[in-house]
């Protein structure tokens, strides 16, 4: 198994990556998240937003020379203000492993690669968020030494009665 840094060469293989969690988040939350039909478009998101982010960075994994899953992470920066301290920080924005390759170690060796960029960047905090449905997620989250810290609530105004 090996992770190395995607180039646009890749784009074809992360765009089919992204399908299985794409699907799974459509499934669970149709009204935020889009079918994976467009497969043109998301080749072209990937090409011309994830690749092109001066402040991203999107790697892949392989298995005998397979593309077998992807992370796509970015770094922030945001400044001290009168409320809160100033935090640099690598947030996970997507991770996919296809499902046959999950416990194998590739979802493992994504993170790790993560938490690699974070360390040679002086970035003491990586972040994500995962979706409530997402039980299996969490878990692998929290196997890999992730603790909730922020919970974030939705409603949809149309559902609630004025008082």
């Amino acid at each position: 198994m090996k992770v190395r840094v995607a180039t646009v060469e890749d784009v074809d293989a992360i765009a089919l990556l992204n399908r299985e969690v794409q699907q799974l988040h459509a499934d669970a939350q149709p009204h935020l998240f889009k079918q994976p039909d467009d497969l043109e478009a998301v080749k072209a998101d990937i090409r011309d937003r994830m690749l092109a982010d001066a402040d991203g960075r999107v790697l892949l994994v392989e298995d005998g020379g397979q593309p077998v899953g992807y992370v796509y992470a970015r770094f922030f920066w945001r400044p001290e203000t009168a409320y809160t301290y100033a935090v640099h920080f690598l947030h996970i924005d997507q991770i996919s492993v296809k499902s046959e390759w999950r416990h194998t170690g590739c979802g493992r060796a994504l993170i790790e690669a993560v938490f690699d960029l974070a360390r040679a960047a002086g970035v003491e905090q990586v972040t994500l968020d995962t979706g409530d449905f997402n039980r299996n997620a969490q878990a692998f989250f929290a196997r890999m030494g992730f603790q909730m810290f922020m919970h974030r609530m939705a409603v949809s105004v149309e559902q609630v009665e004025r008082s």
